[in-house]
């Protein structure tokens, strides 16, 4: 060690051993670099993917005309509640209770002694 003017020591430097530790550790950390990198962007395309997918889900079916002879409404237990649907010309929509019997309908009396 050498001393300054102040007459404290001073640290001998090694500049190059310094370098050459810096650029090896430099090379070391490249490839978690690139791995973060690459993560990140994985990360973000995953997270626009599905954000992309459920705006998607979230849009309620629109038609301008659907067209069906029957109307079924079902419970959850697949239990058939309504129908709506043309008898003999004249659209009828009935309900029923859970045993399958009629609680409500628009039916024309004459249909129902047709029956």
């Amino acid at each position: 060690m050498r001393k300054s003017e102040t007459g404290l020591a001073e640290p001998q430097v090694d500049l190059s051993g310094l370098v050459e530790r810096v650029e090896k550790l430099e090379s070391q950390n490249r490839p978690w670099k690139l791995g973060s990198i690459l993560a990140a962007l994985v990360l973000a395309l995953s997270v626009a993917a599905s954000t992309r997918a459920r705006q998607e889900h979230d849009q309620p079916l629109r038609a301008k005309t659907i067209e069906a002879e029957t109307l079924l409404l079902k419970d959850s237990d697949g239990v058939t509640r309504g129908e709506w649907k043309v008898t003999n010309g004249v659209p009828v929509l009935q309900l029923y209770n859970a045993n399958g019997k009629v609680l409500w309908s628009t039916t024309p009396s004459f249909l129902i002694q047709a029956r």
